[in-house]
């Protein structure tokens, strides 16, 4: 085939992908959702709209003035832009149970996936279109030396109806959003031409050049940790006074009956007893210890292999021989002891200790958790039962008021129910002053040690109720760990550089 004769098919093929793209889905979206079906548009939904009617009108200015740089530009901007939206808005209900979605479905599928499936088509069309081009240079000769192209019929045509679609659009997008200032709504009710049912809305303005992120909600800073205080990236000012906690009263005090030094030369984060052994942590390094706090054998997590772990902030036994380690973004890793580990298959979770542990194996591996109410926060404490484990969130920038224990099934890991404690609280206060950096699990309850206010709360997981409060002493300026052993309460803090621990009464 010519030069020629493959530029007339190039801008046959331009003309038939502009024209499809305003007819089928932003026409059918129109015509067929909005008049007949009643569908109005929310604000997400209309800007990826405008973003195919923007890609569909840019083909058939190729059409009409001939292939440009800026033509070409403006396409791949505006599909760009339309991913992002179409991906933001999907984003939104990305997580939901089955058939739980926004707007009409179309074979299942909700409309603004279906706007994904469009943007990533003018992708692969554009593709496919220019793979079969003609030579540039047979773009000028087409065009003759003239400022534009003649219309055939069916380019013709093409526009016309276009022009119609378009304009249909307009009048919807008035009716149903209105004019500047008004710029629709996230939840628009169905549409009318009524004006007793019309809602022009100015919401969409409010708070929106407030700390702008482009992770949102998401926008979270990382928790404070033994090895990386945070407290002023958190917004959240620690204090050594249980006078000052959240709650109407103080049930009980304990005193510090010893203190040690443990000889660890990193910031312990977290500290327990478990089996006759000490296990300590500090990012992602794991020490297990014998009552002198020797090291018997550690290891160093690698934290980016598969499911990217967070510092660790808590150690549990795991069914009979084996343990789970947690970060605070929730994700896991089921490991054992194994002296004689194969160093090369363990490689993949251990940066140091790969001869000596398992973590890839029969009930071993890594895992995330999802939940619910604490899908935003952070978790700082680890405790379990003989069924559960159960997770602390800690109060962050974007969130200083809520307190969510998550309770997870040991047995496939799964959520089971998530739930703030009932507390008799100051007026005006909540369990988000709390900042729980350790929990620990005694006679059907959880201990939760705040390090914020130095105070520990009581409670009972069956009635989800804080039933006691114990407030420690002022000295213990970074509490980090709780533990029990030999019926004695145990802190440890990491403060004047060194890991103190306490035993108090």
């Amino acid at each position: 085939m010519c030069e020629l004769g493959k530029t007339k098919n190039f801008y046959t093929l331009m003309c038939l992908a502009g024209f499809l793209i305003i007819l089928l889905p932003v026409g059918i979206a129109n015509l067929i959702f909005g008049y007949v079906l009643k569908d109005s548009p929310c604000t997400l939904c209309w800007g990826q709209r405008e973003a195919m009617i923007f890609i569909g009108v840019i083909a058939l200015f190729i059409v009409r003035y001939g292939l440009k740089g800026k033509y070409l530009a403006a396409l791949l901007i505006m599909t760009a832009f339309g991913l992002y939206q179409s991906f933001a808005h999907f984003g939104n209900h990305a997580h939901r149970d089955l058939d739980q979605g926004f707007g009409l479905a179309v074979f299942g599928i909700h409309t603004y996936f279906w706007a994904e499936v469009v943007f990533w088509a003018v992708v692969l069309i554009l593709g496919v279109i220019f793979a079969f081009a003609p030579k540039f240079s047979a773009f000028e000769t087409e065009m003759a030396g003239e400022k534009f192209r003649q219309w055939t019929k069916f380019s013709f045509m093409a526009v016309l109806i276009s022009t119609f679609i378009v304009a249909s659009n307009v009048f919807q997008a008035f009716v149903s959003t209105g004019v500047p200032p008004y710029v629709g709504q996230g939840d628009p009710v169905r549409f009318t031409l009524n004006p007793k049912y019309i809602i022009w809305s100015d919401k969409g303005w409010s708070g929106l050049w407030q700390n702008i992120s482009f992770l949102g909600k998401r926008d979270v800073k990382a928790p404070d940790y033994a090895f990386a205080p945070a407290s002023e990236k958190l917004g959240v000012v620690f204090d050594n006074d249980s006078q000052n906690a959240p709650f109407a009263k103080i049930d009980e005090n304990l005193n510090i009956v010893s203190e040690q030094n443990v000889s660890f030369d990193k910031p312990i984060n977290t500290l327990d007893f478990i089996n006759g052994e000490f296990v300590a942590s500090s990012k992602f390094d794991v020490a297990f210890m014998d009552e002198n706090f020797n090291i018997k054998s550690a290891f160093e997590l690698d934290p980016y292999f598969s499911a990217t772990i967070d510092p660790i902030i808590g150690i549990i036994p795991y069914m009979q021989d084996k343990f789970l380690l947690m970060g605070s973004n929730k994700s896991f890793l089921r490991f054992a002891k194994n002296e004689n580990a194969d160093e090369v298959l363990q490689y993949a979770d251990f940066i140091k200790g790969a001869d000596k542990f398992e973590g890839q194996g029969k009930d071993l591996g890594r895992g995330r958790l999802d939940t619910v109410r604490a899908k935003f926060h952070h978790v700082a404490s680890m405790t379990n039962d003989t069924n559960y484990l159960y997770l602390a969130t800690v109060p962050n920038n974007k969130n200083a008021k809520d307190f969510i224990i998550s309770k997870v099934s040991l047995k496939d890991r799964v959520l089971s129910g998530e739930f703030s404690p009932k507390a008799v609280l100051k007026e005006g206060k909540t369990l988000g002053d709390l900042y729980v950096s350790s929990m620990a699990f005694k006679d059907g309850k959880i201990y939760a040690l705040s390090k914020n206010h130095n105070v520990i709360a009581v409670i009972d997981v069956a009635k989800e109720e804080v039933v006691k409060t114990i407030a420690y002493p002022s000295e213990i300026k970074n509490a980090r760990s709780l533990f029990f052993k030999d019926n004695k309460i145990y802190i440890l803090s990491y403060q004047d550089g060194s890991n103190k621990l306490y035993t108090l009464k």
